[in-house]
């Protein structure tokens, strides 16, 4: 099967999807998933590469329509959306995750943008709205039913961001009792070592992940509650805006980490406070020590890069279409979660390679201009069953950084918006058919 295959890329271009297609294409772990996989053996249409293509092609409209208009690039007739979906469910979900992570691994190795030597990885979680079908609310269970009886399903996803490359370094999908920092646990678990400092919001404000993260070694800058911790109020009533403390959990925080199996000793943090310009106080907690290295208002930038995992929960849900799944099974919403991240982390390095060609296009100008994400993510959809079909794409590869670069949008400066109170969402009573 052709997976991604590709061969050096013209030095014009510093960031190389082609070297990591190739990477990826010749990764050993790859091997095992290939024609010859036990239910793919007999001679028929819908092959293991057919299917895998067609699967990363995304279902935003209906399955019979997506199969329709892309079997016929193999030269094949187009077959039932139920002998499609027996078809995808023979492939492993591990060979998405083991796809998705290989190319991850080949980008940990040379990050591209740092923030003083180290790379910015954010956390954060979401709930994302699931087909309410049979299997579904029997794999992530009922979220809540209306007074008319409609029962509506969710689901608890996690990111791990590299806010300023724009990688999904790991993602996860659960059931909702599995909260975010329990995701968070689990990825950190099996993320290998690496110079990074962790950016989490005020939901990992706890003694018990600060303390996870100081026994694993990693750096931290995490925004803490000031009305709803003892250590935060604290911290608050100390006059000090930058300083040193050790942090003494509290008998919640204590049985807490007795049931996590964590020891209960005091932990070392930098406790800062940073003006926001609403007027509000924002207090962080933080492994990092040097204040001569890390200034206050260093600090108060890097928190501020947080964000970057924001937007890319934005490109993930409404502008990708995350929710609009085309499977009524657990184990297709599995396999789309993960594909999805594959997608998403494709077009973030053929759209890094393109951004360079925006910033020498746009040197001169008066504005600084990024390259428009949602129609880079078009681009690359429509392009993306060649870009698997042939064992050198060279020229689609040039033909999307040139159709990247040439959609951009200007970057208006100090924009800053009020952060608006919005009445919760009804979850949704109706998902696409597929």
């Amino acid at each position: 099967m052709s997976i991604i295959k590709q061969n050096s890329l013209q030095e014009k271009h510093q960031v190389s999807p082609k070297k990591t297609f190739d990477f990826v294409y010749n990764n050993s772990k790859l091997q095992q998933y290939t024609t010859e996989a036990v239910f793919f053996t007999r001679k028929r249409s819908l092959t293991f590469p057919v299917v895998v293509s067609s699967l990363l092609n995304l279902f935003k409209e209906s399955v019979e329509y997506s199969i329709s208009t892309i079997l016929p690039t193999f030269d094949l007739k187009p077959v039932t959306g139920s002998a499609f979906s027996l078809a995808r469910y023979k492939i492993d979900l591990s060979f998405f995750k083991d796809l998705n992570k290989i190319l991850v691994d080949f980008n940990q190795k040379a990050p591209g943008k740092l923030w003083k030597g180290f790379q910015l990885i954010g956390g954060d979680g979401s709930t994302v709205s699931l087909p309410a079908s049979r299997q579904i609310k029997e794999y992530f269970g009922v979220f809540s039913s209306s007074e008319k009886g409609v029962k509506s399903c969710l689901a608890q996803v996690f990111m791990l961001y590299d806010v300023l490359a724009d990688i999904v370094i790991d993602g996860r999908i659960s059931k909702m009792a599995d909260g975010e920092k329990t995701l968070l646990k689990h990825c950190l678990t099996d993320l290998p070592e690496s110079k990074a400092i962790f950016i989490l919001d005020r939901g990992f404000g706890y003694f018990g992940v600060c303390k996870q993260l100081l026994n694993q070694q990693r750096d931290f800058c995490i925004r803490m509650s000031t009305s709803n911790s003892a250590f935060g109020k604290s911290a608050m009533g100390n006059p000090s805006n930058d300083f040193i403390t050790y942090w003494e959990p509290s008998p919640a925080e204590k049985e807490t980490c007795a049931k996590q199996g964590q020891d209960i000793q005091p932990i070392m943090v930098r406790v800062s406070k940073v003006k926001l310009k609403s007027g509000e106080t924002e207090l962080l907690i933080s492994s990092l020590y040097d204040m001569k290295t890390f200034s206050l208002a260093d600090l108060k930038e890097l928190y501020l890069l947080r964000w970057g995992i924001e937007e890319g929960y934005k490109k993930l849900k409404p502008k990708m279409k995350l929710e609009h799944f085309g499977s009524r099974k657990p184990e297709g919403i599995l396999q789309e979660f993960q594909i999805h991240l594959f997608v998403m982390n494709l077009v973030s390095i053929i759209g890094n390679a393109a951004q360079q060609e925006v910033d020498k296009k746009c040197v001169n100008r008066v504005l600084q201009y990024k390259y428009n994400w949602q129609n880079a993510f078009r681009f690359v959809r429509n392009k993306i069953v060649d870009l698997l079909r042939y064992l050198h794409p060279e020229h689609l590869i040039e033909q999307l950084i040139d159709l990247i670069a040439a959609s951009v949008i200007p970057i208006k400066p100090d924009r800053t918006f009020p952060r608006l109170r919005i009445k919760k969402r009804k979850p949704r009573l109706y998902q696409t058919y597929k």
